[in-house]
């Protein structure tokens, strides 16, 4: 089940990323990079009321039972900040769902015509079967390692 992720479930969600974090992206990471993430899921954490409150920010859990084994997050509506999926799940339609649940946020919005992500070299092809194109080629900002994607809605 998908359901958006509020302050109790917060925690285990970024638990979450940072687990499968750590386990596919990190390693073409420096440490500059790996801070600089951990530094954004910590700050994550502190604004999270303030952002998912004010719609800045959104983020979606794929929940079996009580235990979140996927995680989306948009900000300024149609840029994904963040995807993850526990790696006892991969290849099973769970990323596909939760970008799913982005796009039905975004029915609605008449002036939204694109959504657009700075994918990681690990994720680049789950976003291509997502219909996501390569708008540029692999760049680095704070030893974050991304290349800019997007699709057309």
């Amino acid at each position: 089940m998908i359901k958006e992720i509020g302050s109790n479930d917060l925690e285990q969600a970024l638990d979450l990323v940072n687990k499968v974090f750590s386990e596919f992206v990190a390693v073409d990471y420096s440490e500059r990079g790996k801070n600089t993430f951990q530094n954004y899921l910590d700050k994550k954490y502190e604004e999270v009321f303030s952002n998912l409150e004010s719609g800045n920010k959104k983020m979606w859990g794929y929940f079996r039972g009580d235990k979140i084994i996927g995680v989306i997050a948009t900000r300024d509506i149609s840029h994904i900040a963040l995807m993850f999926v526990d790696k006892q799940h991969h290849r099973k339609g769970i990323a596909k769902k939760l970008f799913s649940a982005v796009l039905e946020e975004l029915n609605d919005k008449q002036d939204v015509t694109q959504i657009t992500v700075n994918s990681s070299p690990y994720a680049v092809t789950v976003y291509e079967c997502l219909g996501f194109e390569k708008t540029g080629e692999q760049q680095e900002k704070d030893g974050i390692i991304y290349i800019p994607m997007k699709r057309a809605l």
